[in-house]
């Protein structure tokens, strides 16, 4: 009689049966890719999220507000300062030229003439769209100066306005104004 050894392999050299070992490094490759695909699909959509924050136009820090928060006493002492020489600063929205007109009288309602400075705007929404142009007064109205800055948007915006005379005297006054489009 022959006998057949079953500890020994088949001398065919066919493996009627899939290995478990096989298997297991099929299903452990199967799952490995399904949590990676989970960590892509999470970071895609962090990274997503990511932009649109970044993206936005209305998270910006407001205009030089380092500076401004560093220096925020001399700024208030520079308000009250302007606050005590009684001088009034009027902001009105121009369409020809387009721009910001600004009325500036002293304490007894007479123009300011001579003075030189700065107009700072933004729209409350784009504060990173902020503008900072130069004040020009007009040749024939004393007082009264201009600043060529379209208002575009409907709503509420900043002005900062900062003027200094030929005598010394520093003006700054800021406003939140609603300007709506007609």
């Amino acid at each position: 009689m022959h006998s057949i050894d079953i500890d020994q392999p088949s001398r065919t050299g066919l493996n009627p049966a899939p290995s478990n070992e096989a298997s297991e490094r099929k299903s452990a490759a199967l799952w490995t890719a399904f949590i990676l695909g989970l960590f892509g699909i999470n970071l895609g959509i962090a990274g997503i999220a990511l932009a649109l924050a970044v993206g936005d136009p209305s998270f910006r820090p407001l205009p030089d507000y380092s500076n401004r928060a560093v220096d925020w006493q001399v700024h208030k002492d520079q308000l009250q300062e302007s606050e005590r020489l009684g001088w009034q600063a009027q902001f009105d929205r121009s369409l020809e030229p387009a721009g910001i007109r600004v009325v500036l009288k002293d304490l007894e309602g007479k123009p300011v003439s001579g003075a030189s400075g700065t107009l700072l705007a933004y729209h409350l929404t784009r504060v990173a769209e902020n503008r900072r142009v130069a004040l020009t007064e007009s040749p024939r109205e004393p007082g009264v100066y201009f600043a060529a800055l379209e208002i575009d948007r409907e709503g509420k915006w900043q002005v900062a306005l900062e003027l200094s005379t030929p005598s010394g005297r520093r003006f700054i006054a800021e406003r939140t104004i609603d300007w709506s489009l007609r």
